[in-house]
């Protein structure tokens, strides 16, 4: 009875996120009619494209047993960049007016150049990963105001912005046409193609192992270093993307773009399943845990909740996913030694077995 509890436990806990969002979405949409208009559940999505492609990479990095905390300076420095060369100097840019496919690849590079940094200081150099991501994230917003000093980047080409601001398709309604933005389309098939390479690839496989024990990893033939520093690289992707999508939605880029994004970023990765100590999680559960903080944000916003009570409820949303977490990693223990005593001489005669 006990064991089939502790399963059933396991098995809520397990699929927690999804009672979330599904209790969300109920409670906003008795509160506020307003909630669950079409445009508005719609938009709740594409609004927070951007971090949910953070997420993305915060995701590997976690899975993988590290951190990311450079990822919201990365974003701000690529969509300054781009902004930069994307604008007239009348707008604030450095007045080159690159084509978007131009400036796109420029944003690629500066991401894959940070995150190849990462990569490299944390594997080759031995350097703790949340120091060195820590120090690249203040690093990175220093360089963000030595570009452009104050200045805000804006008016960019429509086909910019296509990807963070523009629909998709439209779709006739009886009080005009409902607009697919393309950010909601984007960043579910961005969340279906990271589930594919983490569950379905050998580099995913890889990084779990990573994860889980980097040194029984090693032992068994894994590259570890390697993996972590593709880890990083694709981070430092996701940086680039998600400074292409909140630059497409803002038709802007200031210096402080991005900035406090890591702290949404983590919580919803940790409610969504992504372990603290690496080595368990998927994407569909950290697209979960953006769906909720999607919902949370814009539930309150309708009602006008202040925003004192918001940033509030956040900090709550984060402590509970760590303590979920907490709750997880010791039943595992339990689990585990459970299983290990069965398979003594001395058996299970104790079932109060105490775990730290």
């Amino acid at each position: 009875m006990k064991t089939r509890a502790s399963k059933f436990l396991a098995i809520i806990l397990d699929n927690l996120i999804w009672i979330l969002v599904l209790a969300g979405l109920v409670i906003f949409s008795v509160l506020s009619p307003s909630f669950r208009t079409p445009f508005n559940l719609v938009n709740t999505l594409s609004r927070s494209a951007y971090l949910g492609v953070l997420v993305i990479g915060q995701a590997f990095a976690m899975i993988s047993g590290n951190f990311d905390l450079s990822s919201e300076s990365g974003l701000g420095l690529t969509a300054m960049v781009a902004g930069l060369f994307l604008a007239s100097t009348t707008n604030g840019g450095f007045g080159f007016e690159v084509s978007p496919i131009l400036a796109i690849l420029i944003m690629i590079a500066v991401g894959l150049i940070i995150g190849f940094i990462n990569g490299i200081l944390i594997t080759r150099m031995r350097m703790n990963n949340l120091i060195v991501t820590i120090a690249m994230q203040m690093i990175l917003r220093g360089l963000i105001y030595i570009i452009s000093p104050g200045a805000t980047a804006s008016f960019f080409p429509k086909s910019f912005d296509w990807l963070g601001g523009g629909n998709l398709i439209k779709i006739p309604m009886e009080k005009g046409n409902l607009a697919i933005p393309t950010a909601s389309i984007f960043i579910i098939l961005a969340f279906i193609i990271a589930h594919i390479i983490t569950r379905y690839t050998q580099f995913g496989r890889n990084m779990y192992a990573v994860g889980s024990n980097p040194v029984a990893a090693k032992d068994a033939g894994i590259e570890t270093d390697k993996i972590i520093r593709i880890v990083y690289l694709i981070s430092g992707f996701c940086m680039a993307i998600g400074g292409l999508l909140i630059a497409g939605r803002l038709d802007s880029a200031t210096p402080r773009i991005g900035a406090g994004l890591i702290f949404p970023v983590q919580a919803a990765a940790v409610v969504g399943g992504v372990s603290l100590f690496g080595g368990r999680g998927t994407m569909i559960g950290a697209f979960g845990g953006l769906l909720l903080w999607s919902i949370l944000d814009s539930g309150l916003s309708i009602m006008e909740v202040s925003p004192f009570w918001i940033e509030a409820s956040r900090g709550l949303l984060l402590l509970f996913a760590v303590g979920i977490d907490a709750i997880k990693v010791k039943g595992m223990h339990q689990r585990a030694l459970e299983e290990s005593l069965a398979t003594t001489q001395i058996g299970l005669k104790d079932n109060k077995i105490v775990t730290d």
